[in-house]
């Protein structure tokens, strides 16, 4: 098999349907046109694009045959809406391929997470009003999960909300929907905690959460139910939280004064608070135009998760040529 050259290469990967920042990201930085002229600088090109990436290394280099994922059925989607195969399999794969190295960056030793979510939220909630999504994170990183925010992603539409995968024995969770506020992220983590804890991943296994229009989406899966159960017992308290059914009639400012109102004796998040409003309510422009009153300023949370990732991550732990491209997937390049 003879490694194509870097302008072949570009192209076959696109022929597949991986973005064009994903393949910018993957690209060493040691690359450059006179290493095009040495096969075996191109052949290792080759396999370090493909360790990134999730693909397998030989049908990259195989000239008659397709560019195959390597993980294409050890993930489970949720809320699936019509994507293809080949794209659940570049999802599946760049994520996996992605966790491999952030845990491999992940010094500290892996505890087990409790499957209880109200002692979860006892031990917060011992030196904290309620649960935070800045809580969320230091429990998540305390018992060795890394937590990143993807700001690269496999395919250019950005499908994806979260995603948690196990490997080498531990979890790791991939956010993915961007927001403004919190309290958006703040779920979408307990939600893949909620998996992690309660053992939906199986050896080597991952699932993957499609975006929904609401932070909770009905769903006759009986995992997403629990995950869902979970995270709302882990922000509120009880695992079937809601309401007051009278609270229909608020309008944004409203919102945000009853939530902001409420949040301290019930323990709950105001942004909680606002998103389990729009749960019953289905008035999601309502609660979306609250959370502006709700926070002082917008801040988007991708950073916010990222901070905390680059003050965790051992990157001497990551090897060479990969150092480069978790940067640039946690926006720090």
């Amino acid at each position: 098999m003879e490694a194509r050259n870097a302008r072949q290469l570009e192209r076959r990967l696109k022929q597949i349907g991986l973005s064009e920042g994903a393949i910018k990201a993957a690209w060493p930085q040691w690359w450059s046109e006179d290493a095009d002229a040495s096969p075996s600088a191109r052949l290792e090109l080759h396999f370090s694009i493909a360790r990134k990436l999730g693909i397998d290394p030989r049908s990259l280099l195989d000239a008659d045959g397709v560019p195959r994922f390597m993980w294409r059925d050890e993930a489970r989607f949720k809320h699936l809406s019509g994507e293809s195969d080949i794209e659940r399999s570049a999802i599946a794969s760049f994520g996996r391929a992605v966790a491999a190295l952030v845990v491999a960056a992940t010094p500290a030793a892996p505890r087990e997470l409790a499957t209880s979510p109200q002692s979860l939220r006892s031990a917060i909630l011992g030196s904290q009003p309620f649960v935070r999504l800045v809580d969320l994170l230091a429990l998540c990183w305390g018992i060795g999960t890394p937590t990143i925010h993807l700001r690269v992603f496999p395919r250019v539409q950005k499908r994806m909300a979260a995603m948690s995968v196990h490997i080498a024995g531990r979890g790791a969770i991939l956010l993915a929907r961007d927001a403004q506020y919190p309290a958006w992220a703040a779920f979408h983590l307990a939600h893949e905690l909620g998996h992690i804890a309660l053992g939906h991943l199986g050896h080597e296994a991952a699932i993957v959460d499609m975006q929904t229009d609401t932070a909770l989406a009905a769903s006759d899966d009986t995992e997403e139910q629990d995950a869902d159960r979970f995270a709302l017992e882990f922000l509120t308290g009880r695992p079937d939280f809601s309401v007051a059914s009278d609270s229909k009639s608020y309008n944004a400012p409203a919102l945000a004064a009853a939530v902001l109102d409420a949040s301290g004796h019930l323990h709950v998040e105001p942004g909680t608070l606002a998103l389990c409003f729009g749960f019953a309510t289905q008035k999601w422009r309502i609660v979306n135009s609250a959370m502006r009153f709700i926070y002082k300023r917008k801040q988007p949370v991708w950073r916010v998760v990222n901070q905390v990732a680059l003050r965790e991550l051992d990157f001497d732990r990551i090897p060479e040529d990969a150092r480069s491209y978790v940067a640039t997937i946690l926006g720090a390049a």
